[in-house]
């Protein structure tokens, strides 16, 4: 599992005659971004190894869904369960 989302870019090479310059870039490139230490992070990803990539970025976007679905639910059993027990008296 990755963090990040894999995306396309096109580039200018900076030469003067080339076709870039004209507006026809090259590419497309592939990168994974992902948040590191508070900033972006871009990474190069081969061509060959683009769906794969993707695909590990995907397992983890679905990890941390599930990981937010279940901390709503534990948040939910222990409102419910503080209810019940504040209305208890203990005498």
């Amino acid at each position: 599992m990755l963090n990040g989302a894999v995306c396309a870019q096109y580039k200018r090479c900076g030469k003067a005659k080339c076709k870039c310059a004209r507006g026809e870039l090259h590419g497309p490139y592939f990168y994974r971004f992902q948040w590191y230490e508070g900033r972006v992070v871009k990474e190069y990803v081969r061509l060959s190894d683009v769906e794969e990539v993707r695909a590990a970025c995907e397992r983890y976007r679905a990890m941390q869904d599930e990981l937010s679905e279940g901390r709503r639910h534990f948040q939910a059993l222990l409102s419910q369960l503080r209810s019940t027990l504040g209305g208890l008296s203990y005498e």
